[in-house]
Order: structure tokens, then sequence, then C-alpha cells
């Protein structure tokens, strides 16, 4: 395997400890300043010291990782609005103030199209002169017929507010999603509130991607096909379809529409091949193909996983120009030590684990499989590589998959086999197609050949994705059972380096652990509980028994529920029951009273814990409170919201504790 430097990933260790410490603990910037003030004399001093001494101690090397730890969480509390005195929401006194803004990237539009965009500065309102500079991240929801694009500068109200977390249990945290993206903000707007500026000639790298857009619309592929191929080439996914993503994503193909450290992988192994005649000039060929990969990353729009993937294969395309039997594991280390370095934020974003996950896993995985056996025939070669490429990769994000996605692919070999050498196909003729339409030339062979490729290929997607018995689904893994599980396949490789016996105990003793925690985790799902959950025009309670759940409503269920299968994947659900909501329930040694529109509350002889108000029933609640004397009153997300705020102080003149789901969450007990 070549030599590991342990250092890389000792500092990396340290580093990431301190950023994990932070964002668990949240430990306040000026505590980790004033430790920092006690530490760094005592690094300096032991410095110095070192450089003395024939014989070395611990003390300095444990400095070090002290400092490292401190910088690491310095460098994320920095991320948080509170801990930066320029970013906007700190600047910004009232909703009347005015944001300039610069939109600089587009997402998938919902109801309203949603732009990331780049806060500039900050205008008061009682001094229109007084514009001050700013930073920091928004997200700018507006009307879906406007024609606004990414690169424009706005003037707007400064109307910002949180993005609103997740409501229920176990649904998807939007808010946590846009945090670890470094936005905290949000901003409706209409369209008469925007001002737009008139915009300088946009960036090269700007007209560039709109040229390449426009080039691929212009060539007449089909809309399913035009999709994929602006995932491939540019990782624009924004126009794939909810039903196509999923195929991919149940066939186990869903990486090669996410432009990463795959695409960025074989660019450098094509730009090798082409620049085979400048073996003798090392430097220029280096040079050559570090420009080539970062080109591909500007193509692709400087995304994230592009640009992690682009460093770390610049490091490997500078160990192969000098002649070097690099460790692929030491670029994985220094790749992944400078990008937290750069933005502590990436190790909470998904893709940023699964692609290092998956390279690590190779890296620590292939050679022992090359050490079983290395084909001689170069055919039978090329297919065991992707065979096992394919299955060191799955390995170590194996446990990443199951945590976040709930499903394994069980066919993914078979994708892999069929669409890795497809996928370099698809990259050069996609990007020969590119240049060509720039020039204003259409390979007519060239695009129907490209276009039945992609076709083929989504029609292979879509059988793979249709066979069902090949899906482990619903799968549940907590966190803490999949750190055990990296646990696992981490100890399997110290046995295949040296069976030894301690190692086969190590092994044993990692999946006895890991079963352990899964039995935890089946014993602590079983208990009962009482859910009123938070749902737009509907009430819904939801009886949790074990591995039952009972959900009363007053609709039935339909798409818009998909946090129903989130809850159930999570609480192990194996049986779903769905009953027309009732106005009288104990549930849990708890009495509930329901009161619909119907308005009828007047029931003296049932003493209700806790009144549900739902479909704005239109009652003096006063008499309500009199009559019931409820322990609580909980409104949810069926009501009318100025219906909710006279409750609300209604409550609070009678001392009532009150809750409203669409501000707190689903109520639990």
């Amino acid at each position: 395997m070549g030599f590991i430097n342990s250092k890389i990933l000792k500092f990396s260790i340290a580093f990431l400890c301190g950023i994990l410490a932070v964002h668990f603990f949240e430990i306040p910037l000026v505590l980790i300043f004033i430790s920092s003030g006690i530490i760094f004399p005592i690094f300096i001093f032991f410095f110095f010291r070192a450089h003395i001494q024939l014989y070395q101690q611990a003390y300095f090397g444990i400095s070090c990782y002290l400092i490292l730890f401190l910088l690491g969480s310095i460098s994320y509390a920095l991320k948080s609005p509170e801990n930066r005195s320029q970013y906007f929401s700190n600047l910004v006194q009232s909703n009347e103030d005015f944001l300039q803004l610069k939109l600089t990237e587009v997402l998938k539009p919902n109801f309203q199209k949603r732009f990331i965009a780049e806060v500039h500065r900050v205008t008061l309102s009682q001094d229109s002169t007084k514009s001050m500079p700013t930073s920091g991240k928004i997200l700018v929801g507006i009307p879906l017929k406007s024609n606004l694009e990414v690169g424009q500068k706005i003037t707007v109200p400064a109307q910002i507010t949180n993005i609103s977390p997740a409501l229920n249990p176990h649904q998807f945290n939007y808010a946590e999603y846009m945090k670890f993206q470094g936005v905290f903000y949000q901003i409706q707007l209409s369209e008469h509130q925007i001002l737009i500026h008139q915009n300088p000639a946009p960036p090269l790298r700007t007209k560039l991607r709109v040229s390449l857009l426009q080039a691929l619309q212009d060539t007449g592929f089909k809309k399913d096909e035009l999709a994929v191929i602006k995932a491939l080439i540019l990782g624009e996914r924004n126009d794939i379809s909810d039903e196509l993503y999923q195929s991919y994503a149940a066939a186990g193909a869903i990486h090669i529409l996410a432009v990463s450290g795959l695409h960025v992988g074989i660019i450098l192994l094509l730009i090798n091949f082409l620049l085979k005649p400048l073996q003798q000039s090392k430097w220029l060929k280096l040079t050559i193909t570090v420009i080539g990969i970062w080109s591909f990353a500007v193509l692709t729009g400087f995304s994230a996983s592009v640009v992690r993937a682009s460093l770390m294969f610049s490091f490997v395309a500078f160990g192969l120009q000098i002649n070097r039997k690099i460790n692929l594991l030491n670029t994985v280390f220094s790749a992944f030590f400078i990008l937290i370095i750069i933005n502590p934020l990436y190790i909470f974003q998904v893709g940023f684990q699964l692609s290092f996950a998956a390279v690590f896993s190779i890296a620590l995985f292939l050679p022992r499989f090359h050490k079983l056996w290395y084909p001689k025939q170069r055919i039978v070669r090329f297919f065991y590589q992707i065979i096992t490429v394919s299955l060191c990769a799955q390995i170590g994000v194996l446990p990443l998959s199951l945590f976040y996605f709930h499903q394994f692919p069980g066919l993914f070999l078979l994708t892999n086999i069929v669409i890795l050498p497809v996928l370099g196909v698809l990259l050069v003729s996609g990007i020969s197609i590119l240049i060509l339409g720039i020039l204003g030339i259409r390979p007519e062979i060239l695009i129907d050949f490209y276009s039945f490729l992609v076709e083929k290929l989504n029609e292979f997607i879509k059988w793979v994705a249709s066979q069902e018995n090949f899906i482990i689904k619903d799968i549940h893994l907590s966190a803490f059972s999949a750190l055990l599980l990296f646990g696992v396949i981490i100890s399997l490789f110290f046995l295949l380096q040296q069976k030894q016996k301690k190692h086969v105990f190590l092994v044993l003793t990692a999946i006895i652990v890991f079963q352990i925690s899964l039995l935890t985790d089946q014993y602590q799902h079983a208990s009962h509980e009482i859910f009123i959950l938070n749902k737009s025009r509907n009430s819904i309670i939801a009886e949790k028994k074990g591995r039952r759940l009972n959900l009363y409503s007053n609709h039935l269920k339909d798409s818009s529920w998909s946090y129903i299968d989130d809850f159930k994947i999570a609480e192990k659900i194996s049986n779903i029951r769905f009953k027309e909501l009732d106005n009288f329930y104990e549930l849990k040694n708890k009495r509930i009273l329901v009161i619909d529109s119907a308005g009828l509350f007047n029931f003296p002889e049932f003493k209700p814990d806790i009144v549900l108000l739902s479909n704005s029933p239109k009652i003096n609640l006063e008499r309500a409170i009199k009559i019931l004397k409820p322990g609580i009153i909980i409104a949810d997300a069926s009501n009318y919201p100025n219906f909710i705020k006279l409750w609300k102080q209604t409550c609070i003149h009678k001392k009532v504790p009150f809750y409203q789901t669409g501000k707190k969450g689903a109520f639990n007990y």
C-alpha cells in the first residue's frame, strides 16, 4: 500500500474533533478564545523546547493537537451568524431596511422559484444614505412567473425570516440542510418588491455556462434524455423528474447524476491517455492535467462536490507525474484536511460524507482484492476492476446509505458493470457535442448516437429499479449504529491485513457491539406514544404502540404525507391503520377532546386533559375553558392563522397552556 503518513490523519482528526465539539456541545466562541489564549503560549514554549531536546517528549505533540482542536472549533464557530459582526442579519434593524443581493445559484422549484443569493449591502430605512457592506447567503423565494436569472443583482426589503424547521418527528429538516450549505435565513418576495439593477456583463464562467446550457437545449434531445445529459455533464439536476430520480436511486446509480469524484476520475484518466506523447515533459503534462481537471470544475459550475473531487485528483495527478508510488489514503487525508479547513460545514453534507467514505474504502480494500487475484487478460481485468471498485465503494458507503436513504440496491454490481463503461463514453461524447455546439456545429450522427445511448441507459435503470425483490427497503439505522457499522468494516480491514487472533477477536467484538446497538434501538422503539402532528388543512392524531401505528385523520393519506413514511421507517413500524377522526379519545391515560368546525364542546361530563382545535371552529374559547377546564389547548395547522392568534391571547389571559404545532412542531406525550 505504500507509506501512510499518520500525522496527516491525526491532524485531520484533531481538527475534526474541534468542529464536532462546537456543533454538538455549542461551546461559546468566547470560551474557545480564552482556551486558545491559554494553550497557545504553552504550544510556543514546547515548540522552542523541542528544538533543543535530543529526545522529544509527548508534551509538544499534545499541544499541537490541542491547537488544531481549537482551530477547528474557531473555524466552525465563526460560521454562525451571531459570531460574525458583518453578517447581514446583525445589521438589519427592521423589515423596512433594504438588502442588495446577487443571485448565485438556482434551486429546484416547488410552488415558487428558489435561489441562493449573496447579500452584498444593507441599507437602513431611517437613513437611506447609510449603506453598509455585509456578507452572508440567503434563500430567496419568488413567484414562478418571474424572469430573474442567476447572476442578476436585485434590491429587496429586508423581510428576513428563519427557514422553517421540521415540524413532525423524523421529517426531513430543510432548515438544517440549508444551514450546512451556509444558509441560515430566507426571504419570500412578490414581483413588485424586487428592484432589478442594470447588471454589468456577467462573468466569463456564467456566460460560458449559459452558452453550454443553450447548446444542449438546441440539440433537440427528448425531455428525460436532456435532463440526464445536463446532470451528467453540467451537474444541473433541476430538470430531472422525481420518478426518474427515484429509479436511479433504487438502481444504485444515483452517483452518476451527481457530478463528483467518479466523473473527475474519468476525466483524469482520459487526459492522461491523451497526453501520453508528453510523457517526457512531466511538468507540462501535470500543468495541462490540472488545468483540464479544473476546467471541468468550471464547466459544472464549481459545485462543492466537484471542487472537492478536483482538489483530491489534483493531488493524485501530481503523484502520478512525479512517478512516485503514492498512497491513496495519504491523498484522501490531505484533501480531507484541506477541505475542512476551507469550509468546516462540508463534513455535515451528505455528498461530502459519501464521497470520502467511498474513496477511503477503495483505498483500504482494493489492494486486498488485487492481492487475491489480478487477471492478466485485459478484458477480464477491466471487468474485474469495475466489480472490485464497486464492491469497495459500496462497503464504505453502506452505513451512510442505510442511515440516510434506508435502502440497499441489491443489483448495484450489475448496474455498475453496465453504466461505468458507458459513463466514460457519455462524458467524452457529451463534452464533444458541447464544444461543437458552441462553435455552431451540430454533428447529427453523434447527437443521434448520444441520444440513443442515454435513452437506453434510462430504460436499463428503470428496468433495474423495477426489480423490487432485489431492493431492500425501509431499513432504519441510527447514527450510533452507523458509526458502529463503520467500526465493523475497519476491524475487517485489520483482519484482512494480518490474520491474527487479536484481529479475529476485534471483528467479533465489533459485530457483537453492533448487534447490541440494534437490539437496544429496537427496545427503545417499543414504547407507547401519542403525537398530534402538524399537517396543513388537516388534523392527525398518531398513536404508536410498539410496531403498530394508528392514524386518526379527517382526510385520506396522499402523496403529501411523505413524512409518515419517514416516521414509519425511523420508528420501525410494521402495521399502519387509518381511521376517521372522532371527537373523543382516551389515549395513554389522557382524555382528548377534538373541537372541529361543528364547534361542539359543551360536554361537562367529559373532562379532557387535552383540547385539540381543528378546522377553525367558531367558538367562544373563554366559555369552553370555563366548562371543560382543560390541561392544555392545542391548535394544529388545519386552523386559520388569525384564529390561532386570538386563541393564544385568550389562553394567556386565562392562564391555560397553549400549544401551536405550526410554531413548536408536533405535540408528543
